[in-house]
């Protein structure tokens, strides 16, 4: 552009200002300038010679294409008209793709498409690879809209290949953006994301910020459950002064989208209406009532605060007021058009549509047209579209729900977690595999509620397994050795290790850097990929059998209400309990307590442990005072301190994230192997625990003091049958992956453990905190523990609240003279439970838990 104004600045003859002043509109409208390109343009036009053909063609194109990004489609329409009767044939090429780009910008896909076969098939018998490839790259685009994942592969593959052959670097790197946005449609999040890094690392070195880029990343964020960073994707993009009209209409409806998944509704709205009016302005029908649909998702979710994590029990007509039916009736109207509308235009969002309009139509009585409704949008089930056919699957449950048909209830529900856990189980990376979950949530709710209603324990035990913790049973993708990620991690370790130190000004810089270095991490770790083998599925038999004289107790929520389903003698049962809300409270207050205890400033431990009885279990059932008990909460009572409950006090207890998950580590050979023993730096007792612990135990491998290193740990414990880590614990409720252990250089993540081959068999966490866990919905948590679990670690003993040092060494001691002559882990924990004799020691030893078999 500096070059053209230095052009103008002189007395240049018309054809050459004409150029001029067209090379400076492109810019400034793909600058987002819109106004200024426009008068350029015109400009460049009143200067060409009208015998000049070929020139005013190309003036008329980009002036047309101008007035699309300035929401005058009338007008950019009767310039293309004017450019298409003067276009040589030579030059038809290029004047169909700038005709397509305005078709792609206003949602005409179809259109678009055929302009853009025409332009492919005349650049190629021209033997022109610059506007080939542009053109592929485009066609990507439109088959990436249209649901044509396959096709856009194959059309941006093409584009990267001719345009990198001819030094297209940046339009090089578009075909790369477009291959992962049909890796993200095809279900690969891991090879999405993979491609987005070296597309954006592309960008970088030819410092390009693409506003589409940023609404890709949110997007696929979203996809992976990360609503949180996709709102902070939008934000950033949207602070940027360059942002053309038409992307900030964009960017703020993919922002509207990120807030309805983070529960910000009424944010939502606003933006998603903001984005709508917008796209009225620009006359881009297609994306405005995408944005109005979204509104109409937020208003709907604002009247049903149940169902916003994917459960389904609207208001019956009969329980809402006036004003409430009013409501219903407007959005009715208003979704019933919508659909239309999307329908006319075979939106690939038409079957979100379908399923909002049925929503709203049962909510306000009218079950004939939501039945309807349901049905074409059931029609989705069996598209190429995992997403699309999960959401299919997910109306012909909703429909066979509303026509009482349990079985094709049950069969949709199967099917739909089915599609579901083709997606999840590419994904290598376990965050992103429990986020995942949140996608089949729907699925279980309506399957538990038909199991609650026909009395069918058993029925209700098969599904909550089908479900739960299924994260951690997907078989493990062990990560590549990647030179960089081992780099990154270090480094987050030594700011770690600085930022405890470190006060003031220093202390926020080394926060920034740690948060910076932790992405990098995450978005290493992201690209994983597994290798698509499912978890394994629940066998009641197995389970069964494999009991014994144990009792099995799981906990379900439903509708905010707490059971329990046992397992005992060969028989399924299933009792109320209480509402969820009095059983989390309880388990906060019980962890209150033995933190003020292991602080000095005792609790009435026994009193603190029949409350938390009576709102986990309700009354006592004789089969939970047994030798041996498994229970299995929910994800976000796996945490409470279950020791502390009098019906275990003589019983062998072990919590588990799923009995599917107990049975395959209660298999789990016995490996012959060392005894490990790791103290961390800082603890008040020194290594005192560990010298006590090494006399219980032959050949022990013991390191502490300068020798205890992450790397040193890492050696120590590889192929462990045993390890005992003294340490102090920090857990991560923002960031559940990068909770650690202290080690004489910095802290031991998840991320280190992940990188062990053979992981310990049992393993004893004596470290604060080490056994918390972050719940991702009813059915996933994260943690440590839960990291280990999934590790194939089969037992691992952690607490769920800080502890007393001192305390914990004579704990510790009974556990391992338990463990020493043979015993489990649980049979330890029982025996230090049993042996402590005043309160503190009590506390101490109820604040841990075993976890596992």
């Amino acid at each position: 552009m500096a070059e053209a104004e230095a052009v103008l600045a002189g007395v240049p003859i018309s054809e050459v200002a004409s150029i001029a002043h067209q090379t400076i509109g492109v810019v400034l409208r793909d600058e987002g300038f819109v106004t200024e390109a426009l008068s350029q343009l015109r400009a460049a036009l009143r200067l060409v010679g009208r015998s000049d053909l070929e020139r005013r063609a190309d003036v008329l194109a980009a002036l047309a294409v101008a007035l699309v990004y300035a929401g005058r489609t009338k007008a950019a329409w009767r310039r293309f008209d004017e450019a298409a009767a003067i276009t040589p044939p030579e030059r038809r090429p290029r004047l169909e793709l700038r005709r397509a780009h305005a078709l792609i910008v206003g949602g005409s896909y179809h259109e678009a498409l055929a302009e853009l076969d025409a332009a492919i098939g005349g650049s190629h018998f021209l033997g022109d690879e610059l506007w080939e490839g542009r053109s592929l790259n485009n066609r990507a685009m439109v088959h990436l809209a249209l649901g044509n994942a396959d096709q856009a592969d194959d059309d941006a593959l093409r584009a990267r290949r001719m345009l990198g052959r001819i030094g297209q670097r940046l339009e090089a790197t578009h075909a790369i953006h477009n291959r992962a946005h049909a890796a993200e449609l095809r279900g690969d999040l891991p090879e999405a994301l993979a491609l987005m890094d070296i597309a954006a690392e592309e960008y970088g070195e030819l410092r390009v910020r693409l506003s589409d880029f940023d609404i890709d990343r949110a997007r696929m964020y979203l996809n992976a459950g990360l609503a949180s960073e996709a709102r902070d994707a939008c934000y950033q993009a949207l602070q940027e002064a360059q942002v053309r009209p038409v992307k900030r209409a964009e960017l703020l409806l993919a922002a509207a989208q990120a807030a309805m998944a983070d529960g910000d509704l009424y944010t939502a709205e606003v933006d998603g209406d903001l984005a709508g009016r917008l796209f009225t302005a620009q006359q881009r029908p297609a994306w405005a009532h995408r944005a109005r649909l979204l509104s109409l998702q937020a208003q709907y979710l604002a009247d049903h605060p149940d169902v916003r994590d994917l459960s389904l029990v609207p208001l019956e007509p009969s329980q809402a007021g006036p004003e409430q039916r009013r409501r219903q009736r407007r959005l009715l109207r208003a979704s019933a058009g919508l659909v239309e509308q999307m329908r006319a235009e075979r939106s690939s969002q038409l079957v979100v549509a379908q399923l909002l309009h049925g929503r709203i139509a049962h909510d306000a009585g009218r079950d004939d047209e939501a039945q309807r409704s349901f049905e074409r949008a059931a029609m989705s089930r069996h598209t190429p579209s995992g997403l699309a056919r999960t959401a299919g699957w997910l109306a012909a449950a909703l429909l066979a729900d509303l026509q009482h048909d349990r079985r094709a209830l049950l069969h949709a529900c199967r099917r739909g977690l089915d599609s579901v856990d083709e997606y999840r189980t590419l994904l290598g990376d376990l965050e992103l595999r429990a986020l995942a979950t949140r996608q089949g949530n729907e699925f279980m709710t309506l399957a538990m509620r038909s199991g609650q209603e026909r009395k069918d324990a058993r029925g209700m035990l098969w599904w909550i397994e089908r479900w739960r913790a299924t994260a951690l049973t997907v078989p493990r993708a062990r990560p590549s050795r990647d030179q960089e990620l081992d780099r990154q991690i270090a480094a987050l370790r030594d700011v770690a290790r600085r930022l405890d130190a470190a006060e003031g000004s220093a202390r926020e810089a080394l926060r920034r850097d740690r948060d910076q270095l932790e992405a990098k991490v995450r978005r290493t770790q992201r690209t994983q990929r597994a290798d698509g083998a499912r978890a394994p599925s629940f066998d009641a038999t197995r389970i069964l059998d494999a009991m014994g004289d144990t009792v099995l107790l799981v906990l379900v929520t439903l509708d905010g209400s707490l059971s329990a389903i046992t397992v005992a003698d060969g028989r399924v049962s299933r009792r109320p309990v209480g509402r969820l809300a009095d059983a989390l409270q309880e388990a906060r207050f019980a962890r209150f307590a033995l933190r003020r205890t292991a602080f000095g400033r005792v609790a009435d431990i026994p009193a603190v442990g029949m409350r938390l009885q009576h709102a986990l279990l309700g009354e006592s059932v004789p089969a939970w005072s047994r030798a041996s008990v498994v229970v299995v909460p929910t994800a976000d009572l796996l945490t409470a301190p279950w020791g502390v409950l009098p019906v275990f006090a003589d019983t062998k207890l072990t919590i588990s994230p799923s009995a599917t998950l107990w049975a395959s580590a209660r298999h789990r050979a016995r490996q012959h192997g060392h005894i490990a023993l790791v103290t961390g730096p800082g603890l008040s007792t020194g290594e005192n625990e560990v010298t006590t612990l090494s006399p219980l135990h032959n050949q022990a491998r013991a390191i502490g003091g300068e020798a205890a290193t992450v790397a040193g740990a890492l050696d120590v414990l590889e192929g462990a049958r045993l390890a005992h880590v003294a340490a102090h614990g920090t857990f991560r409720a923002d960031a559940p992956m990068f909770s650690s252990l202290t080690m004489y250089d910095g802290p031991l993540t998840v991320h280190d453990l992940d990188r062990l081959e053979r992981p310990p068999l049992e393993m004893v966490l004596s470290a604060c905190d080490s056994g918390n866990s972050a719940p991702i919905g009813a059915h996933e948590a994260l943690g440590l523990v839960s990291s280990l679990l999934a590790m194939g670690t089969a037992t691992v003993l952690a607490s769920v609240v800080p502890v007393n040092d001192r305390a914990t060494v004579g704990v510790m001691r009974n556990v391992h003279d338990v463990v020493g002559q043979g015993g489990s882990l649980a049979e330890g924990w029982l025996a230090a439970r049993q042996a402590a004799d005043d309160p503190l020691s009590e506390a101490t030893a109820s604040a841990f838990t075993a976890w596992g078999a």
